[in-house]
């Protein structure tokens, strides 16, 4: 009798396992930090809807096709690929927008590699990253927050803070920061393209709910 049980956990599992690897949750920092771009010849570039028990998206269906679209020259994030779509992150003003692209549609971004083009004060919403430079070479240094948009959570003093400071490493237009020990400190991935800074943590970079990860733009 166990054997029938067995077989049908794992399926269960293999199912699973499956309907995760269509959904698209962001990029995250074990995805690299590769930055594309829509082609100039693209049009009207339609995000895909996640796939779940009742389709099979991301696909070209059309019930798999969002509302939600990108233009030539948009930038996004790159992360998973699933057949012909890749998993992105997108900034919407308010905050990044994950979703899928269909690869054929993305190009790779240039990205600023000169040390002056990452200089100044950078922003996106509960978290400040300012990039100067030092006696060897450019440093960063960056704060945020969870929950400081709350008064609640304010007036009860449940706001999360978390802090880094280090040296900014570039290589081939692409930033590293590591604040503490390598493996469980702090540690940044950055790219500058456009007018964005893009950057992934790794999770350790302060309290609950805190993270670094987002799109940046350059502070007024």
């Amino acid at each position: 009798m166990l054997r029938p049980l067995l077989i049908a956990a794992l399926a269960l599992v293999a199912a699973q396992a499956h309907a995760e690897d269509r959904f698209c949750d962001g990029v995250g920092f074990a995805d690299g930090l590769a930055i594309g771009r829509i082609k100039a010849d693209a049009g009207s570039v339609h995000f895909r809807k996640n796939g779940d028990k009742k389709n099979a998206c991301p696909s070209a269906a059309p019930a798999c096709q969002d509302k939600a679209y990108l233009v030539p020259g948009d930038l996004v994030a790159l992360g998973a690929k699933k057949g012909e779509f890749v998993c992105v992150d997108y900034d919407i003003g308010k905050g990044d927008r994950a979703g899928w692209l269909p690869s054929s549609a993305i190009e790779p971004a240039p990205l600023a590699a000169e040390p002056k083009q990452w200089l100044g004060a950078w922003k996106r919403i509960e978290a400040d990253i300012t990039i100067e430079e030092g006696k060897d070479g450019l440093k960063a240094q960056g704060d945020a927050t969870f929950g400081a948009l709350d008064p609640d959570r304010v007036k009860r003093g449940a706001v999360n803070l978390g802090n880094f400071a280090g040296p900014l490493t570039l290589k081939d237009g692409q930033g590293t920061v590591v604040d503490g020990d390598a493996v469980s400190g702090c540690n940044l991935r950055m790219a500058r393209a456009g007018d964005f800074l893009f950057v992934r943590d790794n999770g350790n970079c302060g309290g609950f709910n805190v993270s670094f990860s987002g799109l940046y733009r350059r502070a007024p």
